[in-house]
């Protein structure tokens, strides 16, 4: 269509030049060479597109990354805490155990917000959610809290275990039946080392772990051990325990944990 339009431009400035008369001066004609010379160049540079690159701009990631630290801490597990109600008569017993800084790994019954059981003076709980009878109440936990370095305790060599227990937890007020249960948990686990460093916590445990009973019991002990693997080279001084005494409606407790 260009050329077309081109050609036609051509022969209508030809036509026009060839009507016109000679003056006396000669008369200058832009030959058609030149005219599609013209054409052409002013076609080409209109349909010309300048592309003007835009300057790259290489953006660097700035993400932060947080890195979380792992925790030092040790896991800590409270092995066997097992609770034994003794009423005066049947009686039923709510008991709420609170853990301020470690969770459940295990209950027997199983504990959601307390244990409800009907508790006999010989110590046989029915647990009210099921029906099912039960020695003692039964739990676990574990937690990263820190147990504090023990001030006061015994070095025991793993072959003396067995008479050490019998001896402190009698005199601390448990009964056969109860440091029996105890000495068959702890025996093996704590015979795998030829010494261990053992310690009682009291108050230390006792706020670690609250303990709220209904009706309010009118005797109440907890027993807590805390044991570590010991040289055999340790010195430090002999804890001195108290001694118990069993009165009216009594509740009693052991268990304990193993420390690396």
């Amino acid at each position: 269509m260009k050329r077309i339009a081109l050609s036609l431009c051509v022969f209508a400035l030809l036509f026009a030049a060839c009507t016109v008369q000679t003056e006396s001066k000669p008369t200058t004609v832009t030959t058609a060479a030149e005219i599609v010379t013209t054409i052409e160049t002013t076609t080409t540079a209109e349909a010309t597109t300048t592309t003007t690159a835009a300057p790259t701009t290489t953006t660097k990631s700035s993400t932060k990354t947080t890195t979380t630290q792992p925790t030092t801490e040790p896991i800590i597990y409270t092995y066997k805490p097992a609770i034994y109600l003794y009423p005066k008569t049947p009686t039923q017993v709510d008991v709420t155990l609170t853990l301020r800084s470690s969770t459940f790994t295990k209950t027997i019954p199983p504990y959601n917000t307390d244990w409800r059981v009907l508790a006999q003076p010989n110590g046989q709980l029915t647990n009210l959610a099921d029906g099912k009878t039960y020695p003692y109440l039964f739990w676990e936990a574990l937690g990263r809290k820190p147990w504090p370095e023990a001030k006061e305790g015994f070095v025991v060599h793993r072959d003396a275990l067995e008479s050490f227990f019998r001896e402190k937890l009698a005199f601390i007020g448990l009964i056969p039946v109860e440091y029996e249960e105890f000495i068959d948990f702890w025996l093996p686990l704590l015979a795998q080392t030829e010494y261990i460093l053992i310690s009682f916590a009291g108050e230390a445990y006792t706020k670690r772990y609250p303990l709220e009973i209904t009706p309010a019991p009118d005797s109440l002990l907890r027993v807590f051990m805390i044991a570590r693997p010991a040289t055999g080279r340790e010195k430090i001084a002999p804890q001195t325990l108290q001694p118990f005494t069993r009165k009216g409606f009594a509740v009693i407790e052991w268990g304990g944990t193993l420390l690396e």
